[in-house]
């Protein structure tokens, strides 16, 4: 993983209010839950009175199964719920996701690590069913 960025970005073709819309409703369609987001734009805009392109930070829990076996381990809290930062990128929306960790990092447990990749993929392809991977150095 060494050289790789820390997330993975997609492009999504849409206006960046269409896009988070978009975005929450085909997480919600796929069982993972948006508990929440921070509006880092209209945050910087408050206490700094600088403005910024559009950029919210979601944050998803995984499905009810998956979490069960999330909450055995707990280590597994610091990196639940996921965050997902989707900002505006001229006409289009641009998403970033955390990299999963790594099978053999001995952070966690295993089944909870493994359910924490499982839940990772499940966002990755959520993402990907509205967006396409962006190229290196984007």
């Amino acid at each position: 993983m060494a050289g790789e960025p820390a997330t993975v970005t997609y492009l999504i073709a849409e206006a960046f209010p269409k896009a988070l819309r978009t975005i929450r409703r085909i997480l919600s369609a796929r069982h993972l839950h948006v508990t929440g987001g921070l509006d880092i734009a209209a945050r910087t805009q408050q206490k700094l009175l600088i403005d910024t392109a559009p950029c919210v930070v979601l944050f998803v829990s995984p499905s009810p199964p998956l979490g069960a076996a999330l909450r055995t381990d707990r280590s597994a809290a610091a990196l639940t719920a996921f965050h997902i930062v989707v900002s505006e990128r001229g006409q289009q929306t641009e998403v970033h996701v955390l990299r999963a960790l790594p099978d053999n990092c001995g952070a966690l447990e295993p089944p909870a690590a493994a359910a924490l990749n499982v839940a990772h993929s499940q966002i990755l392809r959520a993402i990907e069913s509205i967006g396409m991977p962006a190229a290196m150095g984007v």
